[in-house]
């Protein structure tokens, strides 16, 4: 393929990644107003009930959602309000209170998942392998943009200190160092709880 040709089928790729996160947004957008949230405190909710987040500071939420730390205390502030999240005094280790949610806020957090049912039965349609494939090119498309700065925090395997092309000895592969175990193409992870940033290390 020459470089023309190359270019405009980044092109295309590019499109299409704007398109869907541009459907995301939507999605995510309205199943937020039904709880009666806006867009942020929605993202937030969804943040602080993953399990892999753990206790964060608002600095720490903000760099993830990539937003201020004022707007992240805002919707917080607003969440709390509504019952949906509760203030946590030095959770974080820090001394800083992080928030942790209520049985209301995991039950709406649960209604906002529901956002993603139509990309999910949009990928059911192609082949597993197909499916790893595409999470392979978007994680190295995350990685080179957190590399240089884009994206400020990503806590995926292949920019983790763990993370090796190669497995040790003679076989080829992906392979999670801190597991000691092989990765297949479907296990790559965009959100580990174990996750230690390369660069750290280096």
């Amino acid at each position: 393929m020459g470089d023309d040709a190359t270019r405009a089928a980044d092109g295309r790729l590019i499109d299409a990644v704007e398109r869907i996160g541009d459907a995301g947004r939507a999605m995510l957008r309205e199943a937020a107003k039904r709880e009666g949230l806006s867009l942020t405190q929605a993202q937030l909710l969804l943040r602080v009930t993953t399990p892999s987040a753990g206790p964060q500071s608002t600095g720490s939420f903000a760099r993830w959602l990539e937003v201020s730390a004022p707007t992240v205390s805002d919707a917080a502030s607003a969440l709390v309000r509504k019952g949906l999240l509760e203030a946590v005094p030095g959770v974080t280790g820090s001394g800083r209170s992080s928030w942790v949610p209520t049985t209301a806020g995991r039950e709406a957090a649960e209604r906002l998942h529901t956002w993603r049912d139509p990309l999910t039965a949009a990928l059911a349609a192609c082949a597993p392998e197909e499916r790893a494939v595409a999470l392979r090119v978007l994680l190295e498309a995350v990685a080179s943009l957190h590399r240089t700065g884009r994206i400020t925090v990503a806590r995926t395997c292949l920019t983790c200190r763990f993370f090796q092309l190669d497995r040790p000895g003679d076989a080829s592969g992906d392979w999670c160092g801190l597991l000691a175990a092989p990765l297949a193409p479907a296990d790559l992870r965009v959100d580990c709880p174990e996750h230690q940033p390369a660069a750290a290390h280096r």
